[in-house]
This record gives C-alpha cells, sequence and structure tokens, in this order.
C-alpha cells in the first residue's frame, strides 16, 4: 500500500495530520514520569539496532486485532523496512519481565529525526502503560541523541482516532501548505476529507432529488497498490454513490484532483488476489456494512463541472470525454431537457 490522501477506518472518511514534537522545546508531563519510574523500577529496559524474534512475533500476533485497515500477516512482513537500504537505522525499545519480552517499539532514525514505526506490548501488563512508555523512551533517547524532531506517524483529522499519540506533548502539524504549524492552530474543516465530503454530499443530495437514488459505498481499496501491476485501470475514489442502470454499476464522486465530479462505470477486477496477496484485512474492514472490498476497475468514466449541480439545464453542461450515456442518464433521470 502507498501513503493515501484518505484513510477509510470506522464507516468513515479521514484524511491523516502529520505531526512531530519538536525535541528542543519538549518537556516531559508529570503524568508520564511517573509511568517511567513505574515501568524502569520495575522491568529492564534496553534500547539499541533492531532484529526480529519470535517473542516479538508472538506480541505481534497478539496486537493484530486492534490493528486498524491493511494488516501485514507476520512482523516480519511489517517490519521489512528493518532490512532495506532506506539510508536509516532502524532501533527497538524493548522491555523484559526477566527473561520474558512484554513489550517492544521500533523507530527510524535520522540524520535529525526520529521517525516512530510500530509498538507491541504483552496485554498481561496493561497496567503499565507500555505503548505509551516505549513512546516516551525513543523521545528520550532522541533528546539523548540530540535529535531535533520526533515522528510518531499520523492522526487522523478528527484527532481522535490514533489520538493516543497526542497526549505526548505539544505538538506540530503540516497544514495544507506543507507548513508545520502549532497543533492549537490546526483545524479540520481545512483537511481534504472535509472538502471532499462536501462536495460529495451536495452531489449525492442532487442526484436524490433528481430521482437517481442509489447506495453510498466506502471504498478503502481506492489507494491499492502494487508495483508490479499496471495502476492505471483501478477506481481510484475512496466513496462513490452506486446507482445500477441497465444492469451496469455507474459510481458517481468527486476528483480533488481535477476538481470535477466524476461519472464512471465500474467493475470487480481480476487482479484482487493478486493485488492484496499478503495481506489482512482489519475487523472494521471485514464486517463494516458500507464498504465495498472487492478491487474495482474503471470500464470507463468522463468528469463534469462542479458547476453542473448549478445548471438550469443539462446542456450547459460540459463533459470531458467521449462517453455520452451518463449524460443521457442524467436527462432521463432527471427530467432535464
Amino acid at each position: 500500500m502507498n501513503k493515501p490522501d484518505y484513510i477509510c477506518v470506522e464507516s468513515g472518511l479521514f484524511s491523516p495530520v502529520h505531526i512531530r514534537l519538536n525535541l528542543a522545546e519538549h518537556q516531559i508531563r508529570k503524568s508520564h514520569a511517573k509511568i517511567k519510574r513505574k515501568v524502569e523500577s520495575r522491568f529492564d529496559v534496553i534500547v539499541g539496532p533492531a532484529s526480529l524474534c519470535p517473542e516479538a512475533e508472538f506480541l505481534y500476533f497478539q496486537q493484530k486485532p486492534v490493528f486498524q485497515a491493511f494488516i501485514y500477516p507476520r512482523l516480519e512482513d511489517a517490519m521489512y523496512v528493518v532490512n532495506s537500504p532506506f539510508g536509516y537505522q532502524t532501533y527497538s525499545v524493548k522491555v523484559f519481565d526477566g527473561d520474558r519480552l512484554i513489550a517492544i517499539s521500533y523507530f527510524d532514525v535520522g540524520k535529525n529525526s526520529v521517525a516512530s514505526l510500530l509498538g507491541l506490548y504483552d496485554n498481561a501488563y496493561h497496567q503499565y502503560s507500555l505503548g505509551t512508555y516505549t513512546m516516551l523512551k525513543e523521545v528520550e533517547w532522541s533528546i539523548q541523541n540530540d535529535i531535533e524532531f520526533y515522528y510518531p506517524g499520523y492522526v487522523l483529522d478528527d484527532l481522535k482516532v490514533f489520538g493516543y499519540k497526542l497526549e505526548l506533548g505539544n505538538y506540530e502539524f503540516k497544514d495544507p501548505r506543507g507548513r508545520w504549524m502549532p497543533l492549537s492552530h490546526y483545524r479540520r474543516e481545512s483537511s481534504k476529507s472535509v472538502q471532499f465530503k462536501a462536495h460529495f454530499d451536495r452531489l449525492v443530495q442532487w442526484l436524490s432529488e433528481k430521482g437517481m437514488q442509489g447506495k453510498t459505498r466506502i471504498y478503502p481499496l481506492h489507494y491499492a497498490y502494487n508495483p508490479s501491476i499496471d495502476q492505471a485501470q483501478f477506481y481510484k475514489y475512496p466513496i462513490y454513490h452506486e446507482i445500477v442502470i441497465n444492469g451496469e454499476r455507474h459510481a458517481a464522486s468527486y476528483d480533488p484532483i481535477k476538481g470535477t465530479y466524476v461519472w464512471s462505470q465500474i467493475v470487480k477486477s481480476p487482479l484482487h488476489s493478486r493485488l492484496l496477496s499478503g495481506l489482512e484485512l482489519s475487523h472494521d474492514l471485514r464486517h463494516g456494512k458500507h464498504y465495498e472490498m472487492h478491487l474495482l476497475e474503471t470500464v470507463r468514466e468522463i468528469h463534469l463541472p462542479v458547476e453542473m449541480i448549478d445548471a438550469p439545464q443539462m446542456s450547459n453542461v460540459t463533459p470531458t470525454g467521449q462517453w455520452s450515456d451518463p449524460i443521457t442518464s442524467f436527462k432521463m433521470k432527471a427530467s432535464l431537457k
């Protein structure tokens, strides 16, 4: 999977918000200092170059049920970066109760930054807040090694999903213009998912008013990626309004790159199993009732200007593309002359 602008979890559409700690300004909170003292007075902690081991695989297996979205079957698959030539050194924080590994986290070390990758802990030790502890230890190690920034990964734009990361300190976030700003300046209405949903909801309302009822589908596979497969034929929009016309599946959505509405004819892709080989689905994706979890391909599509909704006559609308059927369907269904 590549890095998407839109993430489909918990039966909703979100955008990632990239955050970081400026370690020059960081001060540990009293509650976090208490967690550190509690853990370090009871357990042994080792920070050093990362490696994989059966004990870490067990912790990964234990925590898989709480992971979101697409999941690698094994820690070895998820942590392929440990042995990859990306120019980073991967380290780990290990916590032991005697000989028993009860927590481990992995982080990449760059020239002046650290990126937290994954944290795992034994559920039997939940009262020690080991997930928080390993992040605190990563931050401490970073400060001791003159690292400037700590990146804990992203949160989602409602600041609730993965929001536990925000408890660590006073974060900065990357705004839509690529600037790092204090998190206190964050406004969700500027996020990509909110803007996408505003256009999409307006389209669905307009279609419904014109008698073109359908079903809204959330499509997590919109960013499915495999470097050995041409991506051009795959459907790429995270939410769509599905309408069946003459036995064909049609999808109406919004294209945020072109700033247009897009009408597509879609079919299930025969490459579904090949593309998703080696990945598992979270409980949310397997059981959410609004998801479309089969890989889709676009047979053909046209783009329509957003002003279409305000056009008094469909003849005022100029589509981009050579496919006229949807325009005809719009005219018939909406009774536009």
